[in-house]
């Protein structure tokens, strides 16, 4: 992530903390991200980075790793989903006139 966007100018990071009970701080706007919220940025391209709190240690690969995580899951339960209320092979090929 280099922090264009296409015809844009660059953006500085989204600057996040890694609370101790593992909850983001977005320390620019003063509250904490949801992980949905962080996963829709990821998608947009916007940069961020993660320090934790009290060591200052980066982090920014791990919550990274979570983000991508929780939406591999979320995409497979609605995979998961669709495979529940699809009708099966059989009931398709029995209503092909």
């Amino acid at each position: 992530m280099n922090g264009r966007f296409r015809g844009s100018r660059p953006r500085r990071p989204r600057r996040l903390r890694r609370e101790t009970d593992g909850r983001l701080f977005d320390l620019d706007r003063r509250r904490f991200v949801d992980p949905a919220e962080l996963g829709d940025d990821v998608r947009a391209g916007r940069p961020f980075r993660a320090h934790r709190q009290g060591t200052g240690e980066e982090c920014t690969n791990e919550v990274l790793a979570e983000v991508l995580r929780n939406e591999l899951s979320r995409q497979a339960g609605l995979v998961d989903l669709l495979r529940m209320t699809a009708p099966a092979p059989d009931e398709r090929q029995r209503r092909r006139p």
